[in-house]
């Protein structure tokens, strides 16, 4: 049984050949060439692309100021002619904006939302909205991504999702998919971007942070009762992770999983997402059917 609450679902529509992607840069500013990549891989999929050349403007490491980052991100909303929004990177910015965001507008015309990293804040949030979005490859990354996996986000844009194929035996169970990167979760729960995690079946990875900061995060989230009621937990990849001469203690793996192991939530580890190269596409706000041998997402 499921128990995540969020507004009754508000569907965007499947694409078709031809329609209009939109390049958002909630966070970390664009380069001409990650737009150009972008252009380049979604033509060749089959659909145009529409961004904002404000979406260059660089204020420090975010692309232009708060107001700036409000005002392009709210035009590709009010925009009827684009039918999906894929953020071009990650860094850090989108929380400062997410609360200025018109979400009536997102509700009355849905949009697909593409993205992850720090993405994941407006993942989060669509969610709680009541709006499906997809955790997937960026721009910034596209030419490094699995060709299988960026070929598989096309494919749901068009199709819908499809199931995941596990590598290990897993025990049934099911939820609605929620999370993506652990710093984001840490830093939001709690937040009207994401007030529960009870019934979902939670994904998590993350890059470039310090084993012991790994284990601060998880037990602060434990400790504030995040974890109750979660039905199972997906972890990515978690990339770069640093230590000190004096190692944290246990591994990497141990920690990750020992919060949910001590609260009897199943764990399936090494799954295809997170910074590398594997960026399997997942439906945020998906009902997750998890079987022995395979993952299915249904809208």
């Amino acid at each position: 049984m499921c128990y995540f609450s969020a507004m009754k679902q508000r569907i965007p529509a499947l694409l078709k050949p031809g329609d209009l992607i939109g390049l958002s840069a909630t966070a970390r500013f664009a380069t001409r060439e990650m737009i150009s990549t972008a252009k380049a891989y979604i033509e060749a999929a089959g659909f145009n692309v529409f961004y904002s050349e404000d979406i260059l403007l660089q204020d420090g490491q975010v692309a232009g100021t708060k107001e700036a980052r409000i005002r392009t991100t709210n035009a590709l909303i009010h925009n009827e002619e684009v039918k999906a929004i894929w953020n071009i990177r990650g860094g850090y910015g989108s929380a400062e904006i997410v609360d200025h965001i018109d979400w009536d507008a997102l509700q009355a015309q849905p949009k697909w939302l593409i993205g992850f990293s720090d993405f994941t804040t407006f993942l989060s949030h669509a969610y709680q909205k009541g709006l499906p979005s997809i955790h997937a490859a960026m721009p910034v990354s596209f030419e490094k991504t699995n060709k299988q996996d960026l070929q598989a986000t096309f494919a749901l844009l068009q199709n819908g999702p499809k199931p995941l194929a596990l590598t290990s035996t897993a025990t049934p169970c099911s939820g609605k998919v929620i999370g993506g990167n652990l710093s984001v979760i840490y830093s939001i729960y709690g937040t009207p971007s994401l007030q529960t995690l009870e019934g979902s079946v939670l994904l998590l990875e993350d890059l470039d942070e310090y084993h012991y900061h790994l284990d601060r995060m998880l037990l602060a989230l434990e400790r504030k009762g995040a974890f109750n009621g979660v039905s199972a937990v997906l972890l990515g990849q978690f990339s770069d992770i640093h230590d000190h001469d004096t190692p944290w203690g246990d591994s990497v793996e141990h920690t990750l999983v020992k919060y949910f192991e001590a609260a009897g939530i199943q764990v399936l580890q090494n799954m295809p997402f997170g910074h590398t190269s594997r960026q399997f596409p997942i439906v945020i706000g998906s009902h997750a059917e998890i079987s022995e041998h395979e993952i299915t997402f249904t809208l």
